[in-house]
């Protein structure tokens, strides 16, 4: 507004944070059965589901621990040659369907050895369900994975969240029934795999399977992304595997089975501890989620509370002991599968890159912890003396906390020919070059490198290029002509960093399409379609969708 002698500026900001967009029930029951099966399969529930089989606890455990970290570090390591098992929705739903019989068939596997009990063929039938859990439940790890990858990253809070709470309940209903007649607790440990199934071909078709994008990713610099991402996944791995071992062995069972129904107290605990988690979770995400690793934050002080109050006479008591070894073990769990998604959906990184090196890592890391607390091993006396827990505990917490990677870190590891300054705010910029900030911002134009028109038999108008001779024009089909325009935008995405969600949200903006049609599209709420565009035209610094359109018309593509 201009007045006589008053000049009044007026400046209108809207807020930047996403809102969560629609969150797939789907996603949440099939994710949170897949835990319930992992804490019955993996969290000693055999104690209560295969009583028998207790001399054979460690090396099922082993195995499995094995063959999980070893699939998934192979998802990232064979990435292309495991993307052709993934080719199309068929394929995805085939590959899903033997995981989940394989996990089943590890159930089946316990039974018959519970029912050995000891000697030579017990001990390989329990290499057998190692074998089928570890590469079962590593291959629906990754299908859940890739579901995540594609939400927005308040969404992926929320599901957590929630799925932990389902997982609970899941988890303690079984262990109820099993505490009642044995044989119904390990029926429904043998359904939890084909429930899971379904869920996940459900929210898949609604997440993944109508994505342009789902598969144009960013490349990455292999050891450099291994070391920013490795080293807090071993060393929070070794936290979870101390965590896991000490949930319902050893002492803790002694003092469940001294005070009588270790059971229902158990399973209190477990329920009372994922609605702490998952409280916990959801402020972080409403309070902080603008900032990197936002759930470290909040949950690790958490989580180092839990430990230190180990130490006092509340930890004498067994309910209160269970609750915050299963609490801290939900909310770090929680904490690191967002980190994850959160880099596969920010950086569009493959969800087989950062889910198989992240998490198959983390596996190893608690494989290595689980180890590490069994007779004769180095931290032998931790299961038994809580002061000797919390100090690990807040030492393996401190040590991940400072080698998580921060946004400049992960940045680096991307692979993506040019640098566009438009992409951050000033400060990201000072930290991710090195606190020296060009003296003005660059333009559009200048971030994108200047290439020769489309139109056929253009010429390039570089300095110093020789004219070469007009092409004659080629007819495309309108299938090359879809094609050509999906690389286009994936350039323009790769050049401004978008990320996975804003990808999909600049291809149908680029079609001409308006905000309904996009919230249809990609299953988002109104306030994150339109959170979305606002941060694509911020990045690419257009202001219409027009302006858009020509952007990602003045590309060109091989």
């Amino acid at each position: 507004m201009k007045l006589p002698y008053i000049k009044v500026e007026v400046e209108y900001r809207e807020e930047e944070t996403g809102a969560p967009g629609k969150v797939s029930p789907a996603l949440i029951m099939g994710f949170g059965l897949h835990w319930a099966w992992v804490y019955l399969f993996m969290f000693n529930g055999q104690y209560i589901l295969f009583p028998e089989a207790d001399s054979m606890q460690l090396l099922l455990s082993a195995t499995s621990g094995v063959f999980h970290a070893v699939a998934l570090l192979l998802y990232a390591v064979f990435l292309k040659q495991a993307r052709q098992l993934f080719d199309t929705p068929a394929h995805i739903r085939r590959n899903r369907a033997i995981a989940a019989f394989l996990v089943a068939c590890a159930t089946l596997l316990c039974m018959a050895g519970n029912m050995v009990s000891v000697g030579p063929l017990a001990a390989a039938l329990f290499v057998l369900a190692g074998v089928a859990s570890g590469v079962g439940s590593a291959m629906l790890l990754m299908s859940f994975g890739v579901s995540f990858s594609v939400c927005d990253l308040p969404t992926i809070a929320l599901c957590a969240a929630l799925s932990m709470v389902v997982s609970a309940l899941a988890f303690a209903l079984t262990l109820v029934v099993s505490a009642a007649f044995v044989p119904a607790g390990a029926l429904l440990c043998l359904a939890l795999p084909f429930l899971e199934l379904l869920c996940l071909n459900k929210c898949s078709a609604d997440l993944v399977d109508k994505l342009e994008f789902s598969f144009m990713t960013m490349p990455v610099r292999t050891a450099s992304f291994v070391g920013r991402l490795g080293v807090p996944s071993v060393v929070f791995g070794v936290l979870l595997g101390i965590l896991r071992c000490c949930a319902l062995t050893g002492p803790l069972l002694d003092l469940l089975l001294a005070a009588g129904g270790a059971e229902s107290a158990f399973s209190f605990s477990v329920f009372a501890a994922s609605l702490f988690a998952c409280a916990a979770l959801i402020m972080a995400m409403l309070t902080l989620r603008k900032s990197r690793n936002f759930a470290f934050r909040v949950l690790v002080p958490l989580i180092a509370v839990l430990l230190v109050t180990l130490c006092t006479p509340y930890g004498a008591d067994g309910t209160f002991r269970c609750f915050a070894l299963f609490g801290s073990y939900f909310m770090l769990e929680a904490c690191l599968w967002v980190m994850y998604a959160d880099i596969a959906q920010s950086y569009r990184v493959s969800a087989f890159t950062t889910f198989g090196f992240g998490h198959g890592l983390l596996s190893a890391g608690s494989l290595a912890g689980f180890l590490m607390l069994q007779p004769g091993g180095l931290l032998e006396a931790v299961s038994a003396e809580p002061m000797m827990l919390a100090l690990v505990g807040l030492i393996a917490l401190t040590l991940g906390v400072a080698t998580l990677p921060n946004g400049a870190e992960m940045r680096s590891t991307l692979i993506r020919g040019r640098l566009c300054p438009l992409l951050d705010d000033q400060t990201d910029l000072e930290e991710l070059m090195g606190g020296e900030v060009a003296a003005s911002k660059p333009s559009v134009e200048e971030a994108v490198v200047p290439m020769p028109s489309d139109t056929p038999g253009a010429v390039s108008s570089a300095p110093g290029d020789i004219p070469e001779p007009a092409t004659p024009a080629v007819q495309e089909s309108p299938e090359q002509r879809a094609g050509r325009f999906k690389r286009k935008c994936a350039a323009v995405a790769d050049t401004f960093l978008l990320s996975r969600k804003e990808t999909e949200v600049l291809f149908l903006l680029a079609k001409g399409r308006n905000s309904a049609a996009i919230q249809e599209a990609l299953y988002i709420s109104a306030g994150t379609a339109n959170t979305h565009m606002r941060h694509i035209y911020r990045k690419l610094d257009v202001h219409s969708q027009h302006e858009l359109i020509d952007l990602v018309e003045s590309m060109v593509v091989d």
